[in-house]
């Protein structure tokens, strides 16, 4: 995947993202302890995807299913996904539905 930050152009390959967040009209691609934004929306990212690999948790949300290392209820009916690097993201009722098929 290609970002562009100012007059630089990295190349990340899309496995080491751990998940996309959408901000405005861009997206933060989190890798790691980086975040890199990209001028794209999460509905066309989230069409590009491999669905095997990535899943919209959230309507703000994409996360990398390899980065996933469990679930925690937060509150009665919402959840949180954990990271193995301890990253906690807000989970969609949706978002859980789909995530229950995968696993």
């Amino acid at each position: 995947m290609l970002v562009r930050d100012g007059d630089k152009v990295h190349v990340v390959p899309v496995a080491r993202v751990d998940y996309f967040e959408a901000q405005g009209d861009s997206v933060v691609l989190r890798v790691g302890a980086e975040k890199l934004r990209k001028a794209t929306t999460l509905n066309d990212l989230e069409r590009e995807l491999d669905p095997g690999r990535f899943l919209r948790v959230h309507r703000s949300y994409i996360l990398n299913l390899d980065r996933l290392a469990g679930l925690e209820l937060y509150a009665k009916d919402s959840r949180v996904a954990i990271l193995k690097d301890g990253t906690k993201l807000p989970v969609s009722r949706p978002g859980y539905s789909r995530l229950r098929g995968l696993l």
